[in-house]
């Protein structure tokens, strides 16, 4: 039976702030896959994929807060019922700004905070009211860094989707498996929270533990890392986490940071839970 054309997603173009990148993973359907979160020029959130960034012209590949512009489409409810996700619609992805860090994130503050939640309670109550599913969120404290051992290598089925991309298309290099589980322990500043402890799936996390692991053994790829996630939640850090949902589940998981120092008291300009 064929869709009803009425019934399509519409295309639109995209003009994108890249807040945070997952760490590409095998995928059956697209061989691999990347999320990227970013806010729009209008102030929504939105969660593009599939990509398979690795793949693409090196002038497309993005880095965080570079804007970029794509066509893309809403992904359809059966697939996808979270309000943020969207897929590439074809096309060059183009790479038109960047914001930097000047006056301590001045303009990246800007662009985002205004639209912070208050907590991942926040967040999961509007997840069942209206699919809302992504977003940035100031935690009270960050108390913890866990680090759990986990497989050291694909599962056979992911190989053979790694292997058929070889084939197929070019591939810069292999995927290399992250054999540790990185998640912080925070709490929220609201009533409903117990705490929560986090898996980080941030793709800058990543790379720098397989860079280090590659130039100075794995001990030492294992410590700095974890003193890289100590480090942006630090008490001089003024840090949020952008986070979310893992489809079709409940649960969240933190995808990037944002850490610029903290302010003096009276510099704060009205910042969101600062």
């Amino acid at each position: 039976m064929r869709n009803d054309p009425a019934e399509a997603p519409a295309t639109e173009t995209l003009r994108l702030l890249v807040t945070a990148k997952t760490y590409p993973h095998p995928s059956t359907r697209y061989d691999e896959i990347v999320c990227t979160a970013g806010i729009t020029a209008d102030g929504r959130w939105i969660r593009l994929y599939p990509i398979r960034f690795r793949y693409w012209d090196e002038q497309q590949q993005y880095d965080l807060y570079d804007w970029v512009e794509l066509k893309a489409r809403k992904r359809p409810p059966h697939k996808d019922k979270r309000k943020e996700s969207y897929e590439p619609a074809g096309g060059e992805v183009r790479i038109v700004g960047h914001v930097g860090t000047k006056g301590n994130w001045a303009e990246r503050k800007r662009l985002v905070l205004p639209h912070a939640r208050m907590s991942i309670e926040e967040l999961l109550a509007r997840y069942e009211s209206d699919g809302e599913s992504l977003g940035i969120i100031k935690p009270t404290e960050i108390n913890e860094v866990k680090v759990e051992r986990v497989r050291d290598d694909w599962t056979g089925a992911q190989k053979r989707v790694l292997e058929q991309g070889l084939l197929w298309d070019r591939q810069p290099k292999p995927l290399e498996k992250m054999p540790y589980r990185f998640s912080y322990g925070f709490r929220c500043d609201d009533s409903r929270c117990k705490g929560h402890t986090m898996q980080i799936a941030d793709w800058g996390l990543y790379y720098l533990f397989l860079k280090l692991r590659r130039s100075e053994g794995e001990k030492s790829a294992l410590t700095k890392t974890r003193q890289k996630c100590e480090e942006l939640a630090a008490v001089d850090k003024d840090t949020y986490l952008y986070v979310g949902t893992v489809y079709p589940h409940r649960s969240c998981i933190v995808i990037g940071m944002f850490y610029p120092r903290k302010q003096r008291p009276g510099d704060q300009h009205g910042l969101p839970f600062g």
